[in-house]
């Protein structure tokens, strides 16, 4: 018995299997400012007096966030490899899991995919 179970295990590994993907399209936003004010959508926050506000905070490894039909689902990606497409709109491609947590494969902002995986 246990060398049928030992000559199984490795048959395991031969299945080809696949992970579906959602497609899921909003603005990238910073998940603190946004927090503390839902008008902080943009690149500039507190009406315009903290330029630069959504990628400095993205470039300091704050989580960045999909902002779909108002509603900030978090990117499970290194926040500083988004900052430079903060404010803009991206296509995700990925799976959300509980709590609207966007686990991404492939995420594009201006028709060029964003490499998310360098630091990981």
């Amino acid at each position: 018995m246990r060398k049928l179970i030992a000559l199984s295990i490795p048959i395991l590994f031969l299945v080809p299997f696949t992970v579906s993907a959602d497609s899921f399209t909003g603005q990238l936003v910073d998940t603190r400012c946004m927090a503390m004010s839902n008008k902080n959508t943009g690149q500039d926050h507190k009406d315009g007096a903290l330029k630069g506000c959504a990628t400095a905070c993205a470039k300091m490894g704050i989580p960045v966030a999909l902002l779909i039909d108002g509603k900030m689902h978090t990117i499970a990606a290194p926040a500083p490899l988004l900052a430079p497409h903060m404010a803009k709109e991206a296509t995700i491609e990925g799976e959300m899991v509980d709590g609207g947590v966007i686990m991404p494969m492939k995420v594009m902002v201006d028709g060029n995919e964003v490499d998310i995986n360098s630091m990981m």
